[in-house]
């Protein structure tokens, strides 16, 4: 479509890029062809010989949006952002409101493309995260966990979650050795490109309008972190700080993880959690809000924290206690696993059915025919349905040149969930 053939109600939205300046001839036909021009008041100041009326956004900006709607009937309309407007944009917005046959999208640059553009530095393997709107604390969470797979984040700020809130946060994840790359003002005379560790950025000020774009290691050298496991799920038993015996086998792990059914954002408390690698593989396959590993012997404890360490499972919290005496002061659960429990038994289910969120799932590993029917009996009690499998695992060994199967002790896995 051209210009000439534009007709009311479609609207033309169109990105700037780093500024007016990055507009080529076919934005600035649409943007002449308007007879009403809507954007910031400082976008507008660079239009000031356009020949139509000009609006500027309000706030709420949905006020803005409905005067879209109203005006576009009859008028040609174009919106004027930054950067792309498809790119954590106002075209998202008006799209939901008004449906993708209404707009024209004419794209730019992004911020993050400006940013890594300045730097040399290819933006493909980022991964993007706004900090606008009411999930940002979350976000943090998001920030993390592309960080801990060995990828960049690209961060668009708000005027709480700073580049140096955003610093502090990556210091208190243990995150100190990561590169910080944060454009200000970019597109504009007072354009200027920095890069901190965190612990510099921390106590700095940054102009307002930033983006950052965070390295696992430096520009033009080796990662920093590539100790980190890639793997995102299925580790042996090896790869984890143990002591014999005391680990959810691999096989076994994975039928756990499967039938806790977990979802991001949730909280899952780990009972008797040895080494954490059902802690430390959940953590990794979803985004949960909490995580709360739970071991009470001194020595595993010790272990636990490396593992911690080794996987750079942040979202997991290490607490050395009695599962019974230490759940009270945790947040309620979505989901329980108990691999562990021992005299404790009892108690620990008598408080983990009464914190249990409503739709909450618990899975528990037993080897002994008496903990499973003590078990089985407390939640079908309790009035929850239980499901119960019995995994036999064989795995093969080398005899000579030929292989052949060596059995691992059956294990019951319970769930059960409130009817």
């Amino acid at each position: 479509m051209r210009p000439a053939d534009w007709k009311p109600p479609l609207i033309a939205v169109i990105g700037l890029g780093a500024g007016p300046q990055w507009l080529g001839a076919r934005a600035l036909e649409w943007i002449g062809a308007s007879q009403v021009l809507l954007g910031s008041a400082k976008h507008l100041e660079s239009f000031r010989d356009h020949a139509g009326e000009k609006l500027s956004f309000t706030s709420p900006l949905s006020q803005s949006v409905e005067e879209i709607g109203r005006i576009s009937k009859t008028k040609r309309v174009a919106v004027v952002c930054s950067g792309d407007p498809l790119f954590f944009g106002i075209a998202k917005t008006l799209r939901a409101r008004f449906g993708k046959e209404r707009l024209l999208v004419i794209p730019n640059v992004t911020s993050v493309q400006t940013l890594c553009a300045r730097i040399c530095e290819n933006w493909d393997a980022a991964e993007a995260v706004s900090f606008h709107g009411p999930t940002a604390e979350g976000d943090v969470e998001r920030v993390l966990e592309i960080l801990l797979k060995g990828r960049k984040a690209a961060i668009l700020t708000d005027p709480q979650h700073t580049p140096q809130w955003i610093a502090k946060e990556l210091i208190g994840a243990g995150l100190t050795e990561w590169r910080m790359f944060i454009g200000e003002d970019l597109g504009t005379d007072s354009e200027k490109i920095r890069s901190f560790l965190p612990s510099e950025a921390a106590g700095m000020e940054f102009s307002p309008l930033n983006v950052l774009l965070i390295c696992p290691w430096e520009v033009g050298a080796g990662p920093q972190n590539s100790s980190l496991p890639q793997r995102i799920f299925g580790f042996e038993e090896e790869a984890f700080e143990r002591d014999a015996g005391m680990i959810t086998k691999m096989e076994v792990r994975a039928v756990v993880l499967a039938t806790l059914e977990l979802e991001h954002g949730q909280v899952l408390w780990d009972l008797g959690a040895a080494t954490g690698s059902v802690s430390i593989e959940a953590a990794r396959i979803a985004r949960l809000s909490q995580v709360f590993a739970i071991e009470k012997a001194p020595a595993r404890y010790a272990k636990l924290l490396k593992n911690l360490e080794k996987f750079g499972a942040v979202r997991v919290k290490a607490i050395r206690a009695e599962a019974s005496g230490a759940l009270e002061g945790l947040s309620a659960p979505d989901r329980v696993f108990i691999g562990g429990s021992g005299a404790d038994l009892g108690a620990i289910l008598e408080t983990v059915s009464r914190r249990l969120l409503p739709g909450g799932l618990v899975v528990q590993t037993a080897v002994l025919f008496q903990t499973l029917q003590t078990a089985a009996s407390f939640w079908q009690n309790a009035g929850f349905s239980v499901s119960i499998v019995q995994l036999q695992v064989n795995r093969s060994v080398p005899t000579g040149k030929e292989l052949r199967l060596e059995a691992l002790n059956p294990v019951f896995i319970l769930s059960a969930r409130r009817r």
